[in-house]
């Protein structure tokens, strides 16, 4: 029996997507990297002899059976028959009453072979063996047998930091039972999901007759990431340069779960702040955030993460307070079957958010009271791995049923946004693919629409400007309850520098977005569009250094009157 390498597929973390809340996402410490994925091997062709060669004169029917049971002749009002056998069904054999009464040539009876094959892929059933075993074939009826192979066991190989046992539990095959690829599909999302390594299922001999023992041929390494970096990302008002640095660990207490934390502060963090009577001496703005992953015994996982911001504007107080920002989530990931190469998932969440301030998102008020956000969350989630990368869809419901404390009322949010209530709901849909166009060139685009009926509060809204909306704007130039952004990118071959392991990637790119508040808002503007054009490259040294420049050229003023001059985005992460 041939090997089989089945290609791994991971899971898109879906708590790093937009609606986890803005504020959230831009401090969001850094997913480790994972390791490239393996090449899968290509199907050897078989040696057929002579085609040609004719092996019945003339076919009088044809029978389907299971492997190493007697042998039965076909009624006579069937002439193509599959007994016991429910996967191939009348309409697939209805594709040979062609060749009833015709010679049958053993290239044709390969093709009736590998058809059959073909058909139990399609089922979700890629391990059988279609064979013709010796027979009288004098009748002109043919017999076919189908062995389906079942499992031997389940065993890890190569991995160092990953114990066998907690892999093999993480493959949801039982001993003696179908090999089925849905199955296999959603382990390998389930082992994939742990950034620090990266797994493959092959398929080799069992010991049994008829076995399969599947391998889970692991690229693991020590699961633990430190990283520093910076970017010029922030909004204005609390520093656009800012550094972080995080840590991560990807088993804790040997039971595969994950956690990260990450610190983010604005520059003034080191370098320090001019003196300003009533203001107290600390960084324009710091952020703790923090992520926990951990799996269920039944392939499901939990999901908490949460972040606290503090901004303090460089004003006296008498202007205004220290800004707190505080958010604490949870997720139930679901995972379901896959559906052919696409991996499914479905989220369950909720989320607590805590503000006294707009100041995160480009605006400059600090209140008087605090808004308190109680939103009940649900996403359905499908990806698929590519050679070009990770294609991507998502589809969120976010509904607050309000009035859940005293600061989560229509008073207190209405203080914070003229019109807005704590009771909403809206829909956030996103999704992001690339496209190989030939030598080594790529096309990638992502996207985001989000509709509500309600006024939203400010970590509800879609903004526009920065790195991940539309570049070229300063970060959250235009918010809007609803609206939609676009980014597109035609990506060169990656570049090998000399003999090193760093890779160089220049791209142009094109975005836009557009965004409507439900009712006219002081200082904002109803609609909003952005657009720009650029060119960047991004550089990678292994899983070690991670940087990205990108020159953007605004196309559209964001204000009346306002600057158009082109803008330099850096990122650089340094880690291990």
């Amino acid at each position: 029996m041939r090997w089989l390498i089945v290609a791994s597929c991971a899971a898109a973390a879906v708590h790093g997507s937009p609606v986890a809340a803005q504020a959230y996402r831009d401090v969001a410490p850094q997913p480790a990297p994972q390791s490239p994925r393996s090449a899968q091997s290509k199907p050897q062709s078989q040696t057929q002899g002579d085609a040609s060669k004719v092996a019945v004169e003339r076919l009088a029917g044809l029978v389907f059976e299971p492997a190493g049971v007697p042998p039965t002749m076909p009624p006579a009002q069937q002439r193509i028959v599959a007994n016991a056998l429910p996967v191939l069904d009348a309409a697939f054999l209805q594709n040979f009453t062609a060749d009833l009464d015709k010679p049958l040539t053993f290239g044709r009876l390969a093709e009736i072979r590998q058809a059959v094959i073909e058909h139990y892929r399609k089922a979700g059933k890629p391990l059988v063996d279609v064979y013709v075993p010796e027979q009288d074939v004098s009748s002109g009826v043919v017999r076919i047998d189908i062995a389906e192979f079942r499992l031997g066991r389940v065993r890890a190989n190569g991995n160092r930091y990953f114990s066998s046992g907690l892999l093999e539990r993480e493959m949801p095959l039982a001993s003696n039972e179908p090999i089925l690829q849905a199955d296999v599909s959603l382990g390998l999302a389930v082992l994939n999901a742990n950034p620090y390594r990266r797994v493959d299922a092959i398929f080799a001999p069992g010991e049994a007759t008829n076995t399969t023992d599947v391998v889970l041929q692991t690229d693991d390494r020590l699961p633990v990431r430190a990283n520093v970096g910076y970017d010029n990302e922030g909004v204005p008002s609390l520093g656009r340069d800012r550094l972080f640095a995080g840590l991560g660990y990807g088993n804790l207490f040997g039971l595969d779960q994950q956690i990260a934390y990450q610190f983010t502060a604005s520059n003034d963090f080191v370098s320090g702040n001019p003196s300003i009577e009533g203001r107290p001496d600390r960084a324009r703005f710091m952020a703790h955030a923090f992520s926990y992953v951990a799996p269920l015994p039944w392939l499901d996982s939990i999901e908490f993460f949460g972040v606290y911001a503090q901004s303090t504007p460089r004003l006296p107080d008498t202007y205004g307070q220290t800004g707190i920002s505080a958010q604490f989530s949870v997720r139930y990931d679901w995972r379901l079957p896959s559906t052919g190469d696409w991996a499914q998932l479905v989220q369950f969440g909720y989320d607590f958010k805590r503000s006294n301030n707009d100041l995160e998102f480009g605006g400059f008020q600090v209140f008087n009271s605090n808004t308190h956000i109680h939103q009940f969350v649900a996403v359905y989630d499908i990806s698929q791995q590519k050679d070009t990368g990770t294609a991507h869809a998502a589809a969120t419901f976010v509904a607050s049923p309000g009035g859940l404390d005293g600061d989560n009322s229509d008073t207190a949010f209405n203080t914070a946004r003229q019109g807005a209530t704590s009771r909403y709901t809206y829909v956030q849909l996103t999704g992001s693919d690339a496209f190989a166009l030939g030598r080594g060139f790529t096309l990638a685009a992502s996207g985001t629409f989000q509709w509500t009926p309600d006024t939203l509060l400010p970590s509800e809204e879609i903004g526009l400007g920065g790195e991940t909306s539309v570049r070229g704007y300063d970060p959250y130039v235009m918010l809007g309850d609803r609206g939609w952004n676009v980014q597109t990118e035609l990506r060169t071959p990656a570049l090998a520098i000399g003999a090193s392991a760093v890779l160089a990637q220049p791209f142009v790119f094109f975005d836009a977005g557009r965004v409507w508040t439900r009712i006219d808002q002081p200082a904002e503007y109803n609609p909003g569009m952005l657009a720009s054009v650029g060119a960047g490259v991004r550089f990678r040294w292994s899983r070690f250094v991670d940087f990205r420049c990108t020159y953007a050229a605004p196309l559209r003023a964001a204000t009346p009157d306002g600057s158009k001059a082109p803008m330099v985005m850096l990122y650089l992460s340094i880690g291990t």
